[in-house]
C-alpha cells in the first residue's frame, strides 16, 4: 500500500492504462512475452496497479539493462528505462 492518502495517489485506472502500454512495447523491442524478464516485468507491474507501492527495479534483459520505474503520484507516468550493455 502506498504511504500516500488515496486522494493523492495515482488512480487504478490510469496505472492499469500505463502497464497495458508497457507491456505492448516489450516485444517491440524484442522481449518475447513467453521470457522470464518478461513475466517478472508483468508481475511487478500487476502488483504496483492493485495498490502496490513506488517501484524503482533495475532488471537485467539479457542484453539490456532496464529500470523499471513505477510511481504512486498523480502525473508522474510509469516507464522502462533500456540501456545496452557494453560488449568486450
Amino acid at each position: 500500500m502506498s504511504d500516500l492518502p488515496a486522494s493523492e495517489t495515482k488512480p487504478k485506472a490510469e496505472r492499469l492504462k500505463e502497464t497495458i502500454t508497457l507491456l505492448k512495447k516489450l516485444p517491440q523491442v524484442g522481449i518475447p512475452e513467453n521470457s522470464y524478464i518478461y513475466g517478472k516485468v508483468k508481475d511487478l507491474m500487476t502488483t504496483w496497479v492493485n495498490d502496490g507501492p513506488a517501484i524503482t527495479e533495475r532488471l537485467d534483459f539479457k542484453s539490456h539493462w532496464g529500470t523499471l520505474f513505477l510511481p504512486t503520484q498523480p502525473g508522474k507516468v510509469s516507464s522502462l528505462d533500456l540501456k545496452a550493455k557494453r560488449t568486450a
